[in-house]
């Protein structure tokens, strides 16, 4: 109870003298005494005044002090209750007590003494009580301050998240885009290696999807599917392009060394050491006999074997030109006959799960036609590599277009064109096989 704020008390009794007793018995105490001589009076004072305490007589005309209490009780539920009552009335004063109607019973005459112990510790109840309902409500208060912040701030850390998250993505998205450039560098001098690089890219992603890796080990092998031959550029271009059959011995000399060659170029790029690693030994073979290290097994880096793989593959299938059914089917019989010796078997038997071949297969017999730039729609297969007027290579042939890759060719014809029309497969009539997205 604040100190400025006294506690007020209403006695209750249709017998003025028994009031006037009452009110002189509590006068030591420093409370507020109203009084009223019947149940209807005294609903009414409740109703219209805060009270700490009734005492009420339990026989009145009219309205007993049972009812009374029970009626105040639905009023005033913190209002502490005390009921006057003689022997007669023991039952309906137990049974009030019972039902939560009246917090004491005192009989009649009552002793003084005993009356003004139980009128405080009346008082210090209601106190408590009211105390506890303000840290209660309190507490509510705060609670609902406590959930709108909680709210608030949930939905900033959740805009939050989805700032990070979207620039996360641009981040990633404009590294691949870096790590494509470095690829394009390559085309610069060796137009062959950056449209092949791009397809073993491709072939790399068909060939993660069946294996359960972390997202940072997926991308390593994606990055260095790309950047695999860019030691390439450091070797004269007349070896090269030479397939190693093809090489005398010491071209062959020179050519083992484009591994180690990559290697370097991004052994001084913060985080590409998995990558530069990868790139080394993605001419190992799994019978040891492979080059630059001749490393066997699985000491061999899983990236440098799935490399080994796809850049096989994309070697042996696309000899000529873009492969037929015939080329793709042979390709993949050459991985068979050499797994266990050249190749993993078991990323072998993978990519064949994946039937991974027949996704570069494009039915040509429709045709091709030539777009400009603008006219070019997702979906659309791409029948000739696609380079800019400065021979800047932009996408190999056999790629499948996307919204992402159609926004990157318009951006580089803005400011390197596009001579010559953009060729695609006719798409009159479409087929049901999926094609390589670069």
């Amino acid at each position: 109870m604040p100190a400025d704020k006294k506690h007020r008390i209403l006695l209750v009794d249709d017998d003025e003298g028994i009031l006037k007793s009452l009110v002189r018995l509590l006068k030591e105490l420093e409370v507020d005494i109203v009084t009223a001589t019947s149940g209807a009076e005294a609903l009414k004072i409740i109703k219209d005044q805060e009270v700490s305490l009734i005492v009420s007589d339990q026989r009145m005309p009219g309205m007993t002090g049972v009812e009374l209490l029970g009626q105040c009780r639905e009023i005033s539920p913190n209002t502490i209750r005390i009921l006057l009552t003689g022997y007669a009335d023991l039952d309906a004063t137990v049974n009030a007590i019972n039902t939560g109607s009246v917090r004491y019973y005192l009989n009649k005459p009552w002793e003084d003494d005993f009356l003004l112990s139980r009128i405080r510790d009346s008082l210090e109840l209601f106190e408590t009580s009211a105390e506890n309902l303000r840290l209660t409500e309190l507490t509510k208060k705060q609670n609902q301050k406590l959930i709108g912040f909680a709210q608030t701030l949930q939905q900033k850390v959740d805009e939050q998240t989805d700032e990070i998250k979207t620039q996360n993505m641009e981040l990633k998205k404009s590294f691949m885009e870096t790590i494509k450039a470095f690829s394009t560098i390559v085309g610069l001098r060796l137009q062959d290696v950056a449209s092949h690089s791009q397809r073993v890219a491709a072939l790399a992603k068909m060939l993660l999807g069946g294996l359960d890796l972390n997202e940072k080990d997926y991308q390593d092998v994606v990055v260095a599917a790309y950047l695999h031959d860019i030691g390439k550029i450091g070797i004269p271009s007349a070896i090269a392009v030479k397939a190693s059959d093809d090489c005398s011995p010491h071209e062959k000399e020179v050519l083992y060394k484009h591994p180690i060659l990559g290697q370097s170029c991004v052994y001084n790029i913060s985080g590409f050491e998995e990558i530069g690693l990868i790139i080394r030994h993605h001419h190992e073979c799994f019978d040891g006999t492979g080059y630059p290290d001749r490393l066997i097994g699985e000491k061999i880096p899983l990236g440098s074997r799935i490399l080994h793989i796809c850049d096989a593959f994309d070697h042996t299938s696309h000899k000529a030109d873009y492969p037929d059914l015939k080329a793709l089917s042979h390709a993949t019989a050459s991985l068979h006959r050499y797994a266990g010796s050249h190749f993993d078997p078991d990323l072998v038997k993978t990519f064949a799960s994946l039937d991974i071949a027949s996704q570069f297969y494009h039915d040509n017999s429709h045709g091709v036609i030539g777009l400009k730039p603008e006219d070019l729609r997702e979906g659309m297969v791409v029948a000739m590599d696609i380079r800019t007027v400065n021979n800047v290579f932009l996408l190999p042939k056999g790629a499948k277009l996307s919204t992402g890759m159609i926004g990157r060719i318009m951006k580089i014809h803005a400011v390197d064109p596009i001579i010559e029309a953009i060729r695609v497969y006719n798409q009159s009539v479409k087929t049901e096989k999926e094609h390589v997205s670069a």
